[in-house]
């Protein structure tokens, strides 16, 4: 029989062959990243806006089990964001929301699709934009996943004191453009007597025409649009919503991105600012209905 020995040499051996077809194959073999979440309160909702560089990804998990995602990240990204669900408990995706159809948005979408069942996914509709998204859209129709399109006034109920409003786009759109980040769906969740508020992909174009139209904004946590750019969250937009976290989901090399304007008047609010780029974990909030928690 082998020694102990001998099998840690037959290991390394194996290991070493792997990564010599790695190289000839031209394939990177990377770590897989541990995903860690902290302990989930009982009858809590809980909220996570993820760690995915320049992307969108946030899910929603209620008390009674049930999963909402709200973005699938940039591509790369579907195996963190699956691998955070998975160590939540979640078995399926009961709403799968695809913002708006760009790569930081849609591009972890189709690692979601294959890892889970999906119960229903919304999106803005329009004929295919570009290649990533009729991809995504196959891959939703193969696996028989009902495609709802996104519009203001919709509603999809959570439970009691639970709610997903739908505040944007309003017809007739801003932008012609049927990829306008401007035409991108904006999210309001309520729990009880607490809010969440996903700004999504609008610029300033977009925000000011959110605005005119006169919705309830107020929200505990703000999702800042597209990486704290400089044409969003404005001063009449962070008066309405009166955040008491802010939220910015970045990595931009260039230091570009969140704007320096931006984040003055972020900062302005009083709010808690919160960058996913400079953030150790992903992060976590739980509302009891009553107040929102961030987790530490």
């Amino acid at each position: 029989m082998m020694g102990a020995r001998g099998r840690r040499v037959l290991v390394w051996l194996l290991l070493a062959l792997l990564g010599s077809l790695a190289l000839v194959l031209g394939i990177r073999l990377r770590p897989v990243p541990k995903v860690t979440i902290p302990s989930l309160p009982p009858q809590s909702l809980v909220v996570s806006y993820l760690k995915v560089g320049q992307g969108e990804a946030s899910w929603v998990k209620t008390p009674d089990g049930r999963f909402l995602v709200i973005g699938a990240g940039p591509p790369g990204a579907g195996g963190h964001v699956a691998e955070s669900l998975a160590a939540a408990g979640a078995q399926q995706i009961d709403l799968l929301i695809l913002p708006y159809p760009y790569n930081e948005s849609l591009g972890g979408a189709q690692e979601l699709i294959a890892r889970f069942p999906i119960k229903a996914a919304l999106e803005l509709g329009w004929e295919q934009v570009n290649q990533r998204q009729q991809e995504t859209r196959d891959a939703l129709l193969k696996r028989r996943v009902p495609i709802q399109i996104g519009r203001a006034g919709q509603a999809f109920e959570l439970g009691p004191g639970g709610r997903l409003d739908v505040l944007f786009p309003h017809l007739p759109f801003v932008a012609r453009t049927p990829a306008a980040a401007n035409n991108a769906l904006v999210l309001r969740l309520t729990w009880g007597n607490t809010h969440f508020l996903w700004e999504s992909g609008l610029e300033r174009a977009g925000e000011q025409a959110l605005l005119a139209l006169g919705q309830e904004l107020s929200a505990d946590v703000l999702r800042v649009a597209r990486f704290g750019n400089a044409g969003a969250s404005s001063p009449e937009l962070l008066h309405l919503v009166e955040p008491q976290f802010v939220v910015v989901s970045v990595d931009d090399k260039t230091g570009a991105l969140p704007a320096l304007s931006t984040l003055e008047r972020l900062r302005a609010t009083g709010a808690t600012v919160l960058r996913t780029d400079t953030q150790p974990r992903d992060l976590f909030f739980f509302s009891d209905g009553q107040q929102v928690t961030q987790a530490l």
